[in-house]
């Protein structure tokens, strides 16, 4: 855990955020899960560190670990993407059982690190979210099949996960939509948000999208299909953003509602908080181009709108990153670095043409 990480987390709690969710740790290593396969193969010594610097700076922010796999090369059911040469094989039901007791110590661990709770990443095409989506999930095992099926896997995570963590906060993030056919969507999203809340999760981040959905045109999704396809481009007025919220509007759940997805003006979102059908507000490209956004909208400084552009070149920047043996805090590249600025919206407006098979 390197102290320009630490660092920055200590800007975005000094910035007025009220709850932080990191971005994602794994549970499993990447490659095949083989039967041995621990959390501890993939721990990041000093995780601690975040935790120790956001309650220092300012103990009323709490600091949640978002957990997620990493990349096993393998999903629910078989399936072809389009932007794959090959088709995904399947993982088996033990394996399936050793990605569920990693996740499982996962949650103990952040609990032992001094974390105030963690979410599991479950939207965007993760693994977790190929489980949830009838369009990823053809299993017709206790996996899947139906709803409460493909839920089966957050269900045991949390049953195991809280005979050591207690109560321990589980959050969850969740696509509403996936933008495809077949996939999760406005009308069943409803049934699968009360079977994640009778799973034992205590709230539930409303997200969507999945990278698959980018070969389809702008027309038939609404929004310009670049990476990535939860963050929508070109937020350019009110009625583009909180894009998400629509969804919210058949959801009865006991659990709080957390929305992301295009939330830049606080005076939009004050009005969709009184509206009641949700409880708390989620940005993450406004923070990366302003963190301290919060505390700027609560002394009433400036306009009430981020800064943010909504371009998505956070996105190229991170990553681009990846493969850096030095790699950087994501930046707001618009604000911080006009050539490599140029060089994301190029990549973003050429990358489903040079991707899909």
């Amino acid at each position: 855990m390197g102290d320009d990480v630490v660092d920055y987390y200590r800007k975005i709690t000094l910035g007025g955020t009220g709850m932080i969710i990191t971005g994602d740790f794994p549970v499993t290593p990447d490659g095949p899960i083989r039967t041995d396969t621990s959390f501890t193969d993939v721990a990041v010594s000093g995780l601690e560190r975040i935790a120790e610097v956001v309650h220092r700076t300012d103990g009323r922010c709490m600091v949640v670990a978002q957990l997620n796999t990493g990349y096993i090369g393998k999903v629910p059911s078989q399936r072809q993407s389009p932007f794959s040469k090959n088709p995904t094989p399947a993982l088996s039901e033990k394996e399936i059982k050793v990605i569920i007791e990693c996740f499982a110590q996962g949650v103990i661990k952040a609990k032992s690190l001094g974390y105030d709770g963690v979410q599991f990443h479950a939207a965007h095409g993760t693994l977790l979210c190929d489980f949830l989506s009838p369009y990823a999930n053809k299993r017709q095992d206790d996996y899947g099949g139906t709803v409460r099926k493909r839920v089966n896997i957050i269900r045991e995570i949390v049953t195991l996960a809280r005979q050591d963590a207690g109560d321990f906060p589980i959050l969850i993030k969740a696509n509403c939509t996936d933008y495809i056919e077949g996939g999760i969507d406005a009308d069943s999203f409803p049934e699968l948000a009360s079977e994640i809340e009778n799973a034992g999760i205590d709230a539930i981040e409303v997200s969507g999208g999945r990278y698959d959905c980018l070969v389809r045109t702008e027309e038939e999704l609404g929004f310009r299909p670049v990476p990535g396809a939860e963050s929508h481009t070109r937020i350019n007025s009110v009625d583009k953003q909180s894009y998400f919220y629509p969804y919210t509007e058949n959801l009865h759940l006991s659990i709080p509602i957390i929305l992301v997805g295009g939330n830049k003006d606080v005076e939009h979102l004050e009005k969709l908080l009184k509206n009641g059908r949700v409880d708390f507000m989620a940005m993450c490209r406004p923070l990366i181009c302003e963190p301290d956004l919060p505390n700027r909208w609560l002394l009433g400084q400036g306009k009430s709108i981020s800064q943010c552009i909504s371009c998505n070149s956070c996105i190229y920047d991170m990553i681009m990153n990846f493969s850096n043996k030095h790699a950087r805090i994501t930046r707001c590249l618009y604000k911080e670095d006009t050539e490599e600025y140029k060089k994301a919206q190029k990549w973003l407006s050429s990358w489903v043409e040079n991707h899909k098979v």
